[in-house]
């Protein structure tokens, strides 16, 4: 393996700690060097991931009461709070460079921020798949990848300390009792370096450490580069697109597609929630005539590639479970979405195609 180049940023912009990995995994040719970058946003800000619905995970008028901007990732997972007490560590690969499935990928490049914990003193920290670091049960970081143009990206952090109250506060939850209770859970479960150490290391130690880490666990030395032009160039454009409210806003069943419920009275809208090993799955399905027309899945999983697109177009044809069934399985994307089995799909699906699920009708 050829070396690999570092992009530390420090201290960046919130948009910047997001964006330039975009561009750099959607620059990528056959030749260029596998990048580390590294980050800190020096703002706070929210950030969704690729297939979340925006207005059913996040509360967007506390995030604009509280001046947080949010983002969209092309990473799946959930809306998370970011701020500067994380370092955002993001790998943008060359495919054939990494293990052939998602799985064994995610725990092949969680070995860097492993190892940078545990170096820095949280012996206990170890990957739990599938997209967890953890230590005694707890929660010390998550861990996300995409396929983002011809490349393979891992993106995850190192918690130096954890905000339950503010993470807790930008997140829809129906009212502020329950939103108490989700920051202490919050509080319970997510652990940073300043809870395991006892105190905050220096983000320039952490910086050090991880570095130092990603070259033992990847074998080969990390040097210090810069951008190329073309990568310059495309991080203008995800700039643009990133900023855009079009882009955060972008999944949801189309208005379009909803007329047909004030058309006809054979149409009906369903919803449900199902909760599977890899994520929190979300089902919408517009049924005319028996047939679902129209399908929507989203939530806090991780998807590569076109997978989930290619299983949404399978939904589409008779509403029968059988038959629904049958088309997810002969859909389904081998190891394309982590923790995810076709069988937590079709029973998502089952629990919006029941009566009581149904939240419109002609």
């Amino acid at each position: 393996m050829q070396e690999i180049r570092l992009l530390d940023l420090g201290l960046c912009s919130y948009t910047k700690s997001q964006t330039l990995y975009h561009a750099v995994a959607s620059s990528l040719g056959p030749d260029d060097p596998n990048t580390i970058i590294l980050c800190r946003p020096r703002r706070p800000y929210v950030c969704i991931g690729r297939h979340q619905e925006l207005h059913r995970e996040v509360d967007v008028d506390a995030c604009r009461r509280l001046g947080l901007p949010i983002l969209r990732r092309e990473v799946g997972g959930g809306a998370v709070y970011l701020d500067r007490d994380q370092l955002f560590f993001q790998l943008v690969w060359q495919p054939r460079e990494m293990p052939a499935r998602i799985t064994e990928a995610f725990e092949y490049f969680a070995r860097g921020p492993v190892a940078c914990y545990q170096s820095l003193g949280v012996s206990g920290a170890h990957f739990a798949p599938v997209n967890d670091l953890q230590v005694a049960g707890r929660k010390i970081g998550g861990l996300g990848a995409a396929s983002i143009g011809q490349a393979f990206v891992f993106v995850g952090s190192i918690i130096t300390a954890f905000d339950a109250r503010a993470a807790a506060s930008v997140l829809r939850i129906p009212d502020e009792k329950l939103r108490d209770k989700v920051a202490q859970s919050m509080e319970s479960y997510v652990s940073s370096l300043a809870r395991e150490l006892g105190h905050r290391p220096p983000a320039r130690t952490v910086r050090r450490e991880l570095v130092g880490a990603f070259g033992r666990t990847l074998g080969t030395a990390i040097v210090p580069g810069e951008l190329r032009d073309s990568e310059r160039l495309a991080y203008r454009r995800w700039v643009t697109q990133m900023r855009s409210p079009a882009w955060v806003d972008q999944v949801h069943m189309p208005a379009e597609r909803l007329k047909a419920l004030r058309i006809t009275g054979n149409v009906g809208l369903g919803h449900a929630i199902h909760k599977a090993a890899g994520g929190l799955l979300r089902v919408t399905v517009l049924v005319a005539d028996g047939e679902i027309t129209s399908a929507l899945i989203s939530g806090d999983f991780y998807a590569v590639g076109d997978a989930l697109e290619r299983v949404e177009r399978a939904l589409l044809g008779p509403a029968a479970m059988v038959a629904v069934g049958d088309r997810i399985r002969r859909a389904w994307p081998d190891d394309a979405i982590p923790g995810v089995a076709p069988e937590a799909l079709t029973e998502a699906v089952r629990l919006a195609l029941t009566p009581d699920s149904w939240v419109g009708s002609g």
